[in-house]
């Protein structure tokens, strides 16, 4: 069984129970409320569905931000996702899922030239998470912090292989020490966990 260190504000040790609680209660993320609606209509998503799931993901706040060209914002494979209509794939093809969409390769053209992006893993199962109705966790550089902390070692790879062989056992088996079946609220803990600043976790 890992050794995972729970630790609360005051950086004292707590019950996994009391940490969930705690750091669920602080996230301060992604609209929630966005967030859902689109997990209630995963089984039926529309073209306009998935540039709401790409919005959402990429922090997206205005009409404006929704276009080629915006730092941060993979519009271009956004709107393949919404032409494409991808499915939940099955546990025999999550692999292929995964590498297809986060080796994706999208060019930003701004005045200093051309820059040549990929979807990343991050967009990729956070595509996955919403098709999947919240069945997979997303894993995002907070996350990835968030599990180093937890278990003092350094953060895991982002990679495909390391977000199903690691990441998916971890993620379940923190669900089990934390008593719950809500994978939402373990989600947000570890966001905010993760988001928290080192400097602040260090002392």
């Amino acid at each position: 069984m890992s050794q995972f260190i729970f630790q609360v504000l005051q950086m004292r040790c707590c019950t996994p129970q009391e940490w969930l609680r705690v750091w669920a209660g602080l996230y301060q993320g992604y609209d929630e409320t966005e967030y859902m609606d689109l997990i209630e209509k995963h089984k039926s998503f529309s073209p306009e569905d998935f540039r709401r799931i790409g919005k959402w993901k990429d922090g997206v706040t205005t009409e404006g931000q929704w276009k080629p060209n915006v730092a941060s914002v993979a519009y271009l494979i956004w709107e393949k996702a919404a032409e494409e209509l991808p499915n939940c794939p099955e546990e025999s093809e999550m692999v292929a899922f995964l590498e297809d969409w986060s080796n994706r390769a999208y060019t930003d053209r701004f005045k200093k030239g051309p820059k040549e992006k990929h979807f990343g893993l991050s967009r990729a199962t956070a595509l996955l998470h919403f098709v999947s109705g919240g069945r997979y966790p997303i894993f995002d550089s907070r996350v990835k912090t968030a599990i180093a902390r937890l278990l003092d070692h350094p953060e895991l790879p982002g990679t495909v292989s390391s977000y199903l062989d690691s990441y998916l056992p971890l993620f379940k088996e923190l669900a089990d020490r934390c008593e719950t079946d809500d994978f939402r609220m373990l989600d947000k803990a570890l966001f905010s966990y993760g988001a928290l600043e080192e400097r602040t976790f260090s002392n």
